[in-house]
Parts: C-alpha cells; sequence; structure tokens
C-alpha cells in the first residue's frame, strides 16, 4: 500500500533533504578527508554489513521500524573520518530501500535523516578531536563525557526526524508517538549503540575478539522483540477475552466488533485524526469487557432488574477500566472505557459526566452501543427495525447523546441507504421479486 504524504510533511522531507545537502556538502569543503585504502576497506565492510543487517528489523507500533544495522551505523561514526560515515549511511539506506521499492518521499526522508543523525553525531567527535581514531582519543573523562553525548545524539536526532513525520503524516501529536513507538524500546535501541562503539574500539585493537559482541547485541535485539511481541499479545489478549465475554450470550456474540466498525464510521464522519480513530477503536473492541465481573444471572436475565443488580451492572466501566490500567498499551483507552455510559445530560454512569467533559470517543462508542443493542434480537424480544433505533437514537440528541455525534450518525445511516438502493438497481429482477415475495 502507498503512502499518502500530506503537503506539510512534504515539505518537511524536502526542508530535511536541503539541510542534508547543506551540511555534507559545507562539510566536504571545509574538512580535508584523506580516503586511504584503510578508509575504504573500512567503509566497504561496514556498509555491506550495515546493509545485510537492514534485514533483520520489525516494525514499530504506529509507523516505522527499527533493524540491528543500528550496531554497524554507530561502528561507523567512530571509525571513519568525518563526514565518511553520513555519505556511507546514507548510501546504505538508499540501496536498501530501493530493493523495497519505496516511494521517492521515503526514500529522502530516510537517505536525510540517517545523514543528519550521522553527519550531526559524528560533527560531535570531529569538535572535539579531529578525525582522530577512537583508540587514539585521550582516556579522559572528557572523552567518556563526548561518546555518551554522541549515543544520546544519535538517538535524539534519529526518534525526533522520524516521529515529527509521523506525526504529520498521521495528524498525530508527536508526544503521542513518542510514547508509544519510542519509550518501549530506548534502553535497547541504546544498548545497540553502546554495542556499536565497542565494536569500533575492539576493532581497532584486538578485530579477532570483535564477534564476542555478537552475543550482547543478539541479547539486545531479543529483547526488542520481546516488547513488540508482548505490546501486540496483550492487546490481542484484551480484545480475545473481550469477546467471548460477547460469546457468553449467542446473542450478543461479536456486539464489541459491531459496535467498533460502526464507531469507526462515525468518527470518519466527525472527523476525528487516524490518532483518535485508533485510541476509538480499540476501546470500542474493549468497552465492555469489565462485564467479566457481572454473573449470568444478572447479565442474560430476561426480567427488569432488582436495585442492586442494576448496581452492579453499572459497574462494569469501572471494572473495564481496572481492568485495563495496568498496561501501558491501554492508557488512553481506560477513559474512554469508563465514560462510555455516560449521557450528555449528566444521567448517566459512573461519574455523571455532562456534555463535552465525557470524553469524544466514550461519546460517539455510546452510539453506537446503543444501536447495536436496540437492533439486536434478545431471547426476551425482537431486535427493533433499522429506522425506529435510528428515530429513537435521533429524537435523544441533547439528552443521551452528543447531537453532533448524532448527526454524524445520521450521515453513517444515511449513506447506507444510498447503498442499499445502488444495490437494489442493480439486482437482476427476478431476484427482486424473490426478495419482495420472501420478506
Amino acid at each position: 500500500m502507498r503512502r499518502s504524504f500530506p503537503v506539510s510533511a512534504i515539505i518537511f522531507i524536502l526542508t530535511l533533504t536541503a539541510a542534508t545537502v547543506a551540511l555534507l556538502g559545507t562539510s566536504l569543503f571545509i574538512v580535508d578527508v584523506e580516503l586511504t585504502r584503510s578508509v575504504l576497506v573500512t567503509a566497504v565492510v561496514l556498509g555491506l554489513a550495515s546493509l545485510a543487517l537492514e534485514f533483520i528489523d520489525f516494525p514499530l507500533v504506529i509507523g516505522g521500524e527499527t533493524s540491528f544495522s543500528t550496531v554497524a551505523y554507530m561502528a561507523m561514526v567512530f571509525m571513519l573520518p568525518y563526514p565518511i560515515a553520513a555519505i556511507v549511511g546514507m548510501t546504505t539506506v538508499i540501496i536498501a530501500d530501493l530493493r523495497n521499492r519505496k516511494q521517492l518521499l521515503s526514500i529522502l526522508f530516510n537517505a536525510s535523516n540517517f545523514a543528519l543523525t550521522f553527519g550531526l553525531t559524528g560533527l560531535i567527535w570531529y569538535l572535539a578531536f579531529g578525525n582522530t581514531r577512537v583508540t587514539d582519543a585521550p582516556a579522559t573523562l572528557l572523552t567518556l563525557v563526548i561518546v555518551i553525548a554522541m549515543v544520546l545524539a544519535f538517538y535524539s536526532i534519529n526518534v525526533l526526524l522520524t516521529d515529527i513525520t509521523l506525526a504529520l503524516i498521521g495528524n498525530r501529536s508527536l508526544k503521542y508517538i513518542w510514547l508509544t513507538n519510542d519509550t518501549p524500546v530506548t534502553l535497547p535501541f541504546i544498548c545497540l549503540e553502546v554495542v556499536g562503539v565497542l565494536l569500533a574500539v575492539v576493532w581497532e585493537t584486538v578485530p579477532a575478539l570483535a564477534p564476542l559482541l555478537i552475543i550482547p547485541a543478539v541479547t539486545t535485539f531479543i529483547a526488542f522483540e520481546m516488547i513488540h511481541r508482548l505490546q501486540r499479545q496483550t492487546q490481542e489478549a484484551m480484545i480475545t477475552m473481550a469477546d467471548v465475554i460477547d460469546r457468553r450470550d449467542p446473542y450478543t456474540a461479536d456486539h464489541s466488533r459491531r459496535v467498533a466498525e460502526l464507531s469507526m464510521q462515525i468518527a470518519e464522519v466527525h472527523g476525528l485524526n487516524e490518532r483518535d480513530m485508533e485510541r476509538l477503536r480499540l476501546a470500542a473492541r474493549v468497552h465492555d469487557i469489565g462485564k467479566i465481573g457481572i454473573g449470568n444471572e444478572v447479565l442474560h436475565k430476561d426480567g427488569k432488574l432488582t436495585d442492586e443488580e442494576w448496581e452492579q451492572m453499572k459497574s462494569h466501566p469501572v471494572v473495564g477500566e481496572q481492568l485495563l490500567k495496568p498496561y501501558s498499551q491501554f492508557r488512553h483507552e481506560m477513559s474512554i472505557v469508563r465514560s462510555h455510559h455516560e449521557r450528555w445530560d449528566g444521567k448517566g454512569y459512573p461519574d455523571g459526566l455532562v456534555g463535552a467533559r465525557i470524553p469524544l470517543a466514550s461519546r460517539i462508542i455510546a452510539v453506537a452501543d446503543t444501536y447495536d443493542a436496540m437492533t439486536s434480537s434478545r431471547p426476551y424480544r425482537d431486535g427493533l427495525p433499522r429506522q425506529v433505533a435510528i428515530d429513537e437514537i435521533r429524537s435523544s440528541a441533547l439528552t443521551q447523546f452528543d447531537p453532533q455525534v448524532v448527526g454524524s450518525f445520521l450521515q453513517v445511516v444515511d449513506k447506507w441507504s444510498k447503498v442499499r438502493s445502488i444495490n437494489s438497481e442493480h439486482e437482476p429482477a427476478n431476484e427482486r421479486a424473490t426478495a419482495t415475495a420472501s420478506s
């Protein structure tokens, strides 16, 4: 699938490209680089190694990916004279992106990102020690401080440029992307950089010991994989639990899935950005997970609930929030789940929130949840006809529901009517007759 770049992202990428050309052009003009045979061999070896290691990667939660090649890239910064590391790293990334047939803008961004990351990180060393080999640097506290600054700069520049681009593409906040994408893997990423620094030192002193660094590098990468797998498995486990709760009653099977689908349609019409729609989707999939604490005798009761039973039923949004609270993947969805039974007029539960104090995603789920509940059959009643349910929701605007959300819902159901109309126009005459006869 080809990614669509908004104008703001295109401008940012082109600005990065211009900054890259300016940095490398100025550096090559000012810095006297001696391309010895040793430098060329090192550049080729590290370039090929990083290219091969690009195959060992995994995607991040929101977008982008990280790879094992960080070790070779960090070693480049210390082993190649400034600004050769930036040029070799940029070339490696371009070759990898061409091999993967990425879009031109993606190639420009990745090449600029790496060139600036390598260039600015290497510039710190150059300003401190010139093009001195890492093993010839003075054994002082200053050297340690410089190396630490380079490790942090490499991480910060790479992540910041990536996250800004993702924020512009997906209309998300920079803070949200950093917390979701980068925070869980910050330490393993920095560890890979440190292994890269050690690789440069060992390579320059006792090359035969370099293979030993495979052990900490692989261990660090396994940590990446485990963190990524845990994030996905936690989300999937919670969604599966919510689906199992739905299936306790065959009449509510797939309820959460349908609510999520309708919520997303409403949100799209309502104009939510990509970040908020993803939060909404996830919250809708688990919005009834708190019902795990409610017994079947209450959950499936045919008649009217007693006051005690009703209080028990009203506890499920709070229980749902508490179930999600230990998992950082749901830190944004907890409040949405808690508030999905609040009412616009303040007569909902559990907190009696009024109007816009209710999270917008909760207001959307409330409409979708109510519509699905009204149109689904139960052992003690048939589901309401669609139009009756739609009219009920329309009449409850300004009391139970946010009127603007109801307006977006009505646009969604209007689209449904148009689609049904188009389908019926293209339906063969004999099939229309059969359908009419059987209705």
